[in-house]
Protein backbone atom coordinates (compact mmCIF):
# COMPACT_ATOMS: atom_id res chain seq x y z
CA UNK A 1 0.00 0.00 0.00
CA UNK A 2 2.81 2.40 0.91
CA UNK A 3 4.59 1.58 -2.37
CA UNK A 4 1.43 2.29 -4.35
CA UNK A 5 0.92 5.66 -2.66
CA UNK A 6 4.58 6.52 -3.17
CA UNK A 7 4.36 5.66 -6.89
CA UNK A 8 1.22 7.78 -7.32
CA UNK A 9 2.87 10.67 -5.51
CA UNK A 10 6.02 10.43 -7.65
CA UNK A 11 3.97 10.24 -10.86
CA UNK A 12 1.96 13.29 -9.84
CA UNK A 13 5.08 15.31 -9.04
CA UNK A 14 6.79 14.23 -12.27
CA UNK A 15 3.75 15.10 -14.36
CA UNK A 16 3.52 18.52 -12.71
CA UNK A 17 7.19 19.26 -13.34
CA UNK A 18 7.04 18.14 -16.96
CA UNK A 19 3.91 20.19 -17.61
CA UNK A 20 5.48 23.31 -16.09
CA UNK A 21 2.93 23.38 -13.30
CA UNK A 22 2.84 26.73 -11.56
CA UNK A 23 4.66 28.63 -14.32
CA UNK A 24 2.52 30.82 -16.52
CA UNK A 25 3.57 31.12 -20.14
CA UNK A 26 4.96 34.44 -21.32
CA UNK A 27 4.63 35.55 -24.92
CA UNK A 28 7.60 37.97 -24.70
CA UNK A 29 8.04 41.61 -25.70
CA UNK A 30 8.45 40.96 -29.41
CA UNK A 31 5.21 38.97 -29.67
CA UNK A 32 3.34 41.60 -27.61
CA UNK A 33 4.56 44.31 -30.02
CA UNK A 34 3.51 42.23 -33.03
CA UNK A 35 0.01 41.71 -31.59
CA UNK A 36 -0.44 45.45 -30.99
CA UNK A 37 0.96 46.45 -34.38
CA UNK A 38 -1.18 43.85 -36.19
CA UNK A 39 -4.28 45.11 -34.37
CA UNK A 40 -3.49 48.69 -35.43
CA UNK A 41 -2.83 47.54 -38.99
CA UNK A 42 0.77 48.81 -38.90
CA UNK A 43 4.26 47.39 -39.22
CA UNK A 44 7.27 48.28 -37.10
CA UNK A 45 8.71 50.17 -40.08
CA UNK A 46 5.67 52.53 -40.02
CA UNK A 47 5.92 53.54 -36.35
CA UNK A 48 8.15 55.69 -34.16
CA UNK A 49 8.62 56.00 -30.43
CA UNK A 50 7.94 52.26 -29.95
CA UNK A 51 8.46 51.10 -26.40
CA UNK A 52 7.36 48.05 -24.53
CA UNK A 53 7.35 47.50 -20.79
CA UNK A 54 6.26 44.62 -18.60
CA UNK A 55 3.96 45.39 -15.70
CA UNK A 56 1.97 43.67 -12.96
CA UNK A 57 -1.55 45.05 -12.69
CA UNK A 58 -3.42 43.55 -9.72
CA UNK A 59 -1.75 40.16 -10.20
CA UNK A 60 -2.07 40.13 -13.99
CA UNK A 61 1.25 40.23 -15.82
CA UNK A 62 0.93 42.35 -18.95
CA UNK A 63 2.92 44.21 -21.56
CA UNK A 64 2.31 47.88 -22.19
CA UNK A 65 3.03 48.62 -25.84
CA UNK A 66 3.17 52.27 -26.93
CA UNK A 67 3.99 53.75 -30.31
CA UNK A 68 3.31 56.67 -32.63
CA UNK A 69 2.26 56.50 -36.28
CA UNK A 70 1.66 59.63 -38.33
CA UNK A 71 -0.49 61.85 -36.09
CA UNK A 72 -1.74 59.10 -33.78
CA UNK A 73 -0.38 57.78 -30.49
CA UNK A 74 -1.31 54.20 -29.56
CA UNK A 75 -1.30 52.48 -26.16
CA UNK A 76 -1.99 48.76 -25.71
CA UNK A 77 -2.12 46.43 -22.73
CA UNK A 78 -1.42 42.83 -23.77
CA UNK A 79 -1.79 39.90 -21.36
CA UNK A 80 1.65 38.26 -21.03
CA UNK A 81 0.35 34.73 -20.60
CA UNK A 82 -1.74 34.39 -23.76
CA UNK A 83 -1.46 37.58 -25.84
CA UNK A 84 -5.04 38.77 -25.29
CA UNK A 85 -5.50 42.51 -25.80
CA UNK A 86 -6.75 43.81 -22.44
CA UNK A 87 -7.10 47.43 -23.50
CA UNK A 88 -6.30 49.75 -26.35
CA UNK A 89 -6.26 53.51 -26.51
CA UNK A 90 -5.30 55.88 -29.26
CA UNK A 91 -5.48 59.61 -29.71
CA UNK A 92 -4.57 62.25 -32.21
CA UNK A 93 -1.45 64.21 -31.34
CA UNK A 94 -0.49 67.79 -32.17
CA UNK A 95 1.59 68.28 -35.27
CA UNK A 96 4.68 70.46 -35.54
CA UNK A 97 2.59 73.08 -37.39
CA UNK A 98 0.41 73.52 -34.32
CA UNK A 99 3.48 73.84 -32.11
CA UNK A 100 5.02 76.38 -34.49
CA UNK A 101 1.79 78.39 -34.41
CA UNK A 102 1.92 78.31 -30.61
CA UNK A 103 5.54 79.46 -30.74
CA UNK A 104 4.76 82.26 -33.23
CA UNK A 105 2.16 83.74 -30.90
CA UNK A 106 4.76 83.80 -28.10
CA UNK A 107 7.84 84.70 -30.17
CA UNK A 108 8.38 87.98 -28.29
CA UNK A 109 8.80 86.06 -25.04
CA UNK A 110 10.80 83.02 -26.29
CA UNK A 111 14.29 83.81 -27.60
CA UNK A 112 15.08 80.36 -29.01
CA UNK A 113 12.87 78.53 -31.47
CA UNK A 114 11.27 75.14 -31.02
CA UNK A 115 13.62 73.80 -33.69
CA UNK A 116 16.67 75.04 -31.74
CA UNK A 117 15.34 73.55 -28.51
CA UNK A 118 14.65 70.25 -30.31
CA UNK A 119 18.21 70.17 -31.64
CA UNK A 120 19.63 70.85 -28.13
CA UNK A 121 17.68 67.89 -26.73
CA UNK A 122 18.42 65.55 -29.65
CA UNK A 123 22.15 66.34 -29.40
CA UNK A 124 22.10 64.69 -25.96
CA UNK A 125 20.78 61.38 -27.38
CA UNK A 126 23.09 60.08 -30.14
CA UNK A 127 21.11 58.41 -32.92
CA UNK A 128 17.73 59.92 -32.01
CA UNK A 129 15.89 61.88 -34.69
CA UNK A 130 13.00 64.31 -35.01
CA UNK A 131 10.59 61.35 -35.11
CA UNK A 132 11.63 60.36 -31.57
CA UNK A 133 10.95 63.71 -29.89
CA UNK A 134 7.81 65.41 -28.63
CA UNK A 135 8.25 69.03 -27.52
CA UNK A 136 6.04 72.04 -26.76
CA UNK A 137 6.39 75.58 -25.51
CA UNK A 138 4.94 76.22 -22.06
CA UNK A 139 4.58 79.30 -19.88
CA UNK A 140 4.90 78.51 -16.18
CA UNK A 141 5.69 80.73 -13.18
CA UNK A 142 6.64 83.68 -15.40
CA UNK A 143 9.06 81.62 -17.49
CA UNK A 144 8.78 80.31 -21.03
CA UNK A 145 10.23 76.85 -21.38
CA UNK A 146 10.18 73.93 -23.73
CA UNK A 147 8.96 70.68 -22.21
CA UNK A 148 9.19 67.34 -23.89
CA UNK A 149 10.46 63.83 -24.13
CA UNK A 150 12.49 61.63 -26.42
CA UNK A 151 11.77 57.92 -26.67
CA UNK A 152 14.65 56.05 -28.29
CA UNK A 153 16.01 52.49 -27.97
CA UNK A 154 13.80 51.55 -25.01
CA UNK A 155 14.76 54.67 -23.02
CA UNK A 156 12.69 57.72 -22.21
CA UNK A 157 14.40 61.08 -21.78
CA UNK A 158 12.33 63.87 -20.25
CA UNK A 159 13.49 67.47 -20.30
CA UNK A 160 12.72 71.13 -19.76
CA UNK A 161 14.70 73.85 -21.54
CA UNK A 162 14.68 77.57 -20.71
CA UNK A 163 13.22 79.23 -23.84
CA UNK A 164 15.33 82.37 -23.30
CA UNK A 165 18.76 80.87 -22.61
CA UNK A 166 18.63 77.33 -24.00
CA UNK A 167 19.77 75.97 -20.63
CA UNK A 168 18.41 72.62 -19.48
CA UNK A 169 16.26 73.12 -16.41
CA UNK A 170 15.58 69.40 -16.06
CA UNK A 171 16.87 66.22 -17.70
CA UNK A 172 16.05 62.65 -16.73
CA UNK A 173 16.58 59.24 -18.31
CA UNK A 174 14.68 56.04 -17.59
CA UNK A 175 14.80 52.59 -19.17
CA UNK A 176 11.33 51.51 -20.23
Amino acid sequence: MKKCILKILLCTISTGLLAGCGHAADIGKEKAAKIALDDAGLSEANVTRLYISKDNDDGTILYEVNFTAENMEYEYEIQASDGNILSTDYESINTLVTKNQQETSSRKQAKITIEEASRLALDRVPGASGEDIRIELDYDDGLYKYEGDIIFEQKEYEFEIDADTGEFLEWSEARI
